[in-house]
């Protein structure tokens, strides 16, 4: 399993690279959005980030249900664009507004907790479930785009295609609900922890 997922890195080199670059762009669109935005926009910003802070700090509960329910629905979404007629330019928009989405939180953070606390808070928080879902998300953006190909050019070794693509689906997906489920239980706790000290 690991060697045919190796093979078929080595083989999309070149998409993965590209949808790194899509993602990549995100990320700095989101945070040079944040940073050119009016300064009410900023204020509305920080008054949410601090009253969240304080609403964790002073015991409210953080609903696992819906940040769960949320990250079921970008799992699902991604796969379905991934099969779809729009599935190349679908996923490219949907990598790149995750890479804006990415930047444009860690701006905020950052923005208002300052650069060192800023960036703790980010890596503790955001680091152990983007490690798992983004290279996850890649795998199914790029062997989306393979089957949409081979169903418009190699008729021949379809169903072939079909089969190496669940896999890769099942196997992205797999990747995706640990990283779901980090995010969820691990990632929020360890907020909840370290919001006593922000």
């Amino acid at each position: 399993m690991r060697k045919a997922i190796e093979r078929h890195i080595q083989e999309n080199i070149k998409e993965y690279f590209i949808l790194f670059l899509v993602l990549l762009m995100g990320i700095l669109i989101g945070t040079f959005v944040l940073n050119n935005s009016g300064d009410e926009q900023k204020s509305e910003i920080i008054k949410y980030i601090t009253d969240f802070n304080s609403s964790i700090k002073s015991g409210n509960k953080i609903d696992y249900a819906c940040i769960l329910k949320e990250n079921i629905k970008t799992i699902l979404l991604m796969a379905f664009l991934s099969i779809s007629i729009i599935g190349i330019l679908g996923t490219y928009i949907f990598i790149g507004y995750k890479g804006f989405c990415i930047g444009y939180s860690i701006s905020a953070v950052i923005m208002t907790l300052g650069i060192g606390k800023g960036m703790l808070f980010t890596l503790s928080i955001m680091l152990v479930s983007k490690i798992i879902e983004i290279p996850a998300l890649l795998m199914l953006a790029v062997a989306g785009m393979k089957m949409y190909k081979s169903i418009v050019q190699d008729r021949e070794n379809f169903k072939q295609e079909i089969l190496k693509y669940l896999i890769y689906v099942g196997v992205a997906i797999f990747l995706l609900a640990i990283s779901v489920l980090l995010e969820t239980y691990l990632s929020s706790n360890l907020y909840i922890s370290i919001s006593k000290y922000i």
